[in-house]
C-alpha cells in the first residue's frame, strides 16, 4: 500500500519529486564522504574560483601598480582587493592538491600548474602593469609542508599546506592552509618583499621554514623582519614560530655581500646564513644616536637549530663603545633606573640619565674623540649637547660621565 501511494504522488509531481531525490543523492554522497577516515580522493565539483579570480584581478587592475606612484588612490580599497585575490588564490591551490591525492604528479607541480594558469590570468588582465607588479609566485617544498609565497603590485605574502592528521577532531586525509604571515606580519606598508628558506630540521625531523619579510614606505630605510617557523602534522598540525625578529636597514646597506667601507663609521655586520645546524639574522635598529634615516646601530643574532628546541645562541655588534649610550638613553627615556644602572659604572650616573634625559632625544651630530686607552668621549644632541664618558672596564663599555648643556 506504501508503495502505491508513493507511485500515485509520482505520477502527480514527477518533476518536484525528481529535484528531490537528485537532491538527497547529492546530500548523501557528501556525508558519506564526509564521515570517515577514507574521505573522497576524487576531483571535487568545478566551482566558480577561476572566474571569482577574474573579477578580482580586473577590479585591481583599475589601480596603480605601485601605491607610491598615485598617493590619493583608495589605498586600502586596493588592498582589501589584494588580500580577496590571495586568499581566493589558496581555494585555488587547495582545490587543485585534493583533486588527485594518489596520482602521478608531486603536490608541488600540481600547485604549480594551478598558479600557473593564475599567472598567465594576470599577464592578459594586468598586461599595461609592469610584469614585476602582476601575479607572481614561488613554491618551497619542504615536506610535508608546501609554502607559498605570492606577490601582486607590491606585496607580498605566504601561505602553508599540509595535511594533518586531524580535523575537527576526526581522521584526515586531505590538503588544507595550516598557516599564513597573517599570525606575525603586522605591518601596513606600500611595499613588502619576501625571501622563503628551508631550515634544518630537529631530532624529530620536523618541517622547518624561515619567512625574511622586507618592508618600506615610498621613500627612506626599510624594516625587516625574521619569521621562523616548525610544523608537525600531528592531531590538528599547529604551525608553530620558532623565531622572530624585527629590526631596520637603512637606505643605503645591504648586509648579505655587502663591504663596508673603511670610513664608514657605522658598519653593518653579518650576514644571512640559513644553512646547516647555526643560522645568522643581521638587523640593525634605530636609536638616538642616529644622526639622519639611517640606523647606526647594527647587530647579527646566532641561533641554533640542530635540537628539537631552537636556541638563541649570541648577539654581536658593529658598535660596542655606543651600545651603553643608545641602551641608557633609550631606558632613561622610560625613568626605567635599573635598567640604564646596567650601563653606567655607577648609580649617581644613572640617577643623573633618568633626571635629566628628555622624553625624545636626536643625535642630529654625532662627536666621538678617543681620550686614552680604552675611553672616549662622545658628544650628541642639538641645541643641548649631551656629552657621554665611556671607558672599557673587564671586556664591556660603560658610561662614567653625564652632563647636558
Amino acid at each position: 500500500m506504501r508503495y502505491r501511494k508513493i507511485a500515485k504522488r509520482f505520477s502527480y509531481h514527477n518533476i518536484l519529486m525528481t529535484h528531490t531525490l537528485v537532491a538527497a543523492v547529492v546530500l548523501a554522497s557528501i556525508i558519506f564522504a564526509l564521515s570517515g577516515p577514507e574521505q573522497c580522493r576524487c576531483a571535487p565539483l568545478q566551482s566558480d574560483m577561476p572566474r571569482d579570480f577574474r573579477q578580482l584581478l580586473q577590479k585591481l587592475g583599475a589601480a596603480a601598480p605601485d601605491p607610491c606612484t598615485n598617493p590619493s588612490e583608495a589605498y586600502k580599497d586596493a588592498e582589501k582587493t589584494e588580500d580577496g585575490l590571495f586568499r581566493k588564490a589558496t581555494d585555488v591551490v587547495t582545490q587543485e592538491l585534493n583533486a588527485a591525492i594518489s596520482g602521478p604528479k608531486s603536490p608541488k607541480d600540481r600547485a604549480g600548474e594551478a598558479l600557473k594558469k593564475l599567472e598567465r590570468m594576470s599577464a592578459e588582465i594586468n598586461a599595461a602593469w609592469p610584469d614585476e607588479n602582476r601575479l607572481h609566485f614561488q613554491i618551497l617544498d619542504v615536506p610535508p609542508l608546501l609554502v607559498l609565497k605570492m606577490t601582486i603590485r607590491t606585496h607580498a605574502r605566504f601561505f602553508v599546506f599540509g595535511i594533518p592528521e586531524e580535523s575537527s577532531g576526526k581522521p584526515n586525509l586531505l590538503w588544507q592552509e595550516v598557516g599564513s604571515d597573517e599570525e606575525s606580519f603586522e605591518h601596513d606598508s606600500p611595499r613588502s618583499w619576501l625571501d622563503l628558506y628551508p631550515l634544518h630540521r630537529g631530532r624529530s625531523g620536523n618541517a622547518r621554514f624561515l619567512a625574511k619579510f622586507g618592508y618600506t614606505g615610498c621613500a627612506g630605510s626599510s624594516g625587516v623582519m625574521y619569521d621562523a617557523r616548525e610544523w608537525s602534522p600531528k592531531d590538528s598540525g599547529d604551525l608553530e614560530l620558532i623565531i622572530k625578529q624585527e629590526g631596520a636597514f637603512g637606505m643605503d646597506e645591504a648586509p648579505e655581500g655587502h663591504t663596508p667601507s673603511p670610513k664608514d663609521p657605522f658598519p653593518p655586520i653579518g650576514v644571512l646564513r640559513t644553512e646547516g645546524s647555526l643560522i645568522t639574522l643581521p638587523f640593525c635598529w634605530f636609536s638616538a644616536i642616529d644622526t639622519w634615516d639611517n640606523p647606526s646601530l647594527c647587530a647579527v643574532d646566532t641561533y641554533d637549530v640542530s635540537g628539537d628546541d631552537v636556541r638563541f645562541r649570541s648577539r654581536a655588534y658593529n658598535r660596542l663603545d655606543l651600545l651603553p649610550i643608545a641602551k641608557a638613553i633609550e631606558y632613561a627615556e622610560q625613568r626605567d633606573y635599573p635598567a640604564v644602572l646596567g650601563y653606567c659604572a655607577s648609580s649617581d650616573v644613572a640617577r643623573r640619565l633618568v633626571r635629566d634625559i628628555p622624553p625624545h632625544v636626536f643625535a642630529d651630530d654625532l662627536r666621538v674623540t678617543r681620550t686614552g686607552d680604552g675611553k672616549e668621549r662622545v658628544e650628541l644632541g642639538y641645541p643641548t649637547t649631551y656629552r657621554f664618558d665611556l671607558e672599557k672596564r673587564a671586556g664591556r663599555w660603560l658610561v662614567v660621565a653625564f652632563s647636558a648643556e
